[in-house]
């Protein structure tokens, strides 16, 4: 626990920075906290200035930064947690102005830093939003750009970082309607031959989880289940041996700066089985198309959310040729992430080449699965929301994930 002194010396410090304030939201950033590995000063400076800036840009929110970083460095507690006790975080609060504690936590391993960051309530108490990033190289430039992606899920209402809990999805309610379903006139002239004719198609109410399922929540899912390795990588495998999880002693953990990024090398047994466990299923491709296009909030876009593929996608021409974290790009209609781009994602029906212009059997049966949205190392035409892939089940590759879908109650 800090000092009296050390308290006295913060409370100063906010005060003086505070006097200038306006009305807005105000985050007190504190000094990052090197949880392990080496990192070096200028990098946390870099980390802090850039997560500072965003976040003064950001509207509605502004940062209140400490002018003598050295007063308070031995006051540890407060700096590795974000807490004091009741009776002094309400002190800081009314004396400073501020609202918010930012906490940031670094761990560095080989050229890569992983930046965890919380906003803590001041009166509460209350962890409101965390982010994480995993930043592949230790360049400033990277760093910065991280950040500001960092800045943007920790302060964007529609951010999925406001989930309190991360191994459990945040689902976005699908109201049902008809749409008209293919290669429909927003696509331009690049249709493919399984995307045609189009037809009207009617879908029910669904709930969608709002990103692609994350490791950290897969792994929840492989631990409560008592999956062993033999059952995750045996020949009817839910997880590839490359997944960024480990298991030791028996229980599975994510390899430390995945936990935010799409579950991937997962198949589609894999996807599956977590949904069936979390309570839902897969979507059906028709669900799929209808959530990726905005439901009945559609503007009828290209891509999902965007007709700029950059705006909404990593893909081959933003990735820089490796996968990253959901929810960083802007969402659809609807508030969902990645439905275009980052990874393909399973989807429940068989696919079949021919199936919109003909009428298929109830007890339809096949070798390979849909697959939908494309992927970080796709090109733009392929992470279209009405482009179809396919693969069979039993593929488990570093570009395949999948979202849960929970069907309305009276579905039977």
């Amino acid at each position: 626990m800090a000092s009296t002194r050390q308290i006295l010396i913060l409370l100063l410090t906010f005060l003086y920075v505070g006097a200038a304030c306006g009305q807005k939201k105000k985050v007190a950033m504190l000094e990052p906290t090197i949880k392990s590995g080496e990192v070096t000063l200028l990098q946390k400076e870099i980390i802090r200035g850039a997560l500072e800036e965003a976040i003064i840009s950001t509207p509605g929110y502004e940062a209140i930064t400490r002018t003598s970083l050295d007063a308070i460095n031995n006051e540890l507690t407060f700096q590795q947690s974000g807490m004091v006790d009741d009776d002094q975080r309400k002190r800081i609060g009314m004396m400073s102005g501020a609202d918010l504690i930012c906490v940031i936590q670094l761990t560095a391993e080989d050229n890569d830093l992983y930046v965890s960051c919380s906003l803590i309530e001041i009166e509460s108490g209350k962890i409101i939003r965390t982010a994480n990033e995993l930043i592949h190289g230790t360049s400033g430039a990277a760093i910065q750009k991280s950040c500001k992606y960092l800045a943007e899920k920790l302060t964007s209402a529609a951010s999925a970082a406001v989930s309190l809990d991360p191994s459990v999805p945040e689902m976005v309610q699908v109201a049902g309607g008809k749409f008209m379903m293919g290669c429909t006139s927003e696509q331009g002239n690049v249709c493919e031959e399984d995307e045609v004719p189009v037809r009207q198609i009617t879908v029910s109410s669904f709930q969608i989880s709002r990103t692609e399922i994350t490791h950290e929540q897969y792994v929840r899912f492989l631990n409560e289940s008592n999956i062993r390795t033999t059952e995750a990588y045996s020949d009817g495998k839910l997880i590839d041996v490359n997944a960024h999880v480990e298991n030791t002693d028996g229980k599975w953990s994510v390899v430390v700066g995945y936990e935010s990024y799409p579950m991937i090398y997962v198949s589609w047994y894999g996807a599956s089985a977590y949904c069936s466990w979390a309570g839902g299923r897969l979507p059906t491709e028709a669900e799929w198309e209808y959530a990726a296009r905005g439901g009945s909030k559609s503007a009828g876009r290209k891509y999902a959310g965007s007709n700029i593929i950059s705006d909404v996608a990593w893909f081959a021409g933003s990735s820089d040729n490796h996968i990253h974290p959901v929810a960083q790009k802007k969402p659809n209609e609807l508030g969902l992430f990645d439905m275009s781009g980052n990874v393909w994602e399973w989807c429940a029906d068989w696919y079949i080449s021919n199936s919109y212009a003909v009428e298929l059997p109830a007890d339809l049966t096949g070798t390979i699965r849909v697959l939908r949205g494309g992927s970080w190392n796709d090109e733009a035409n392929n992470c279209r929301t009405t482009y179809r892939f396919n693969n069979v089940p039993e593929s488990s590759y570093g570009n395949l994930g999948f979202r849960l879908v929970v069907p309305a109650p009276s579905e039977e």
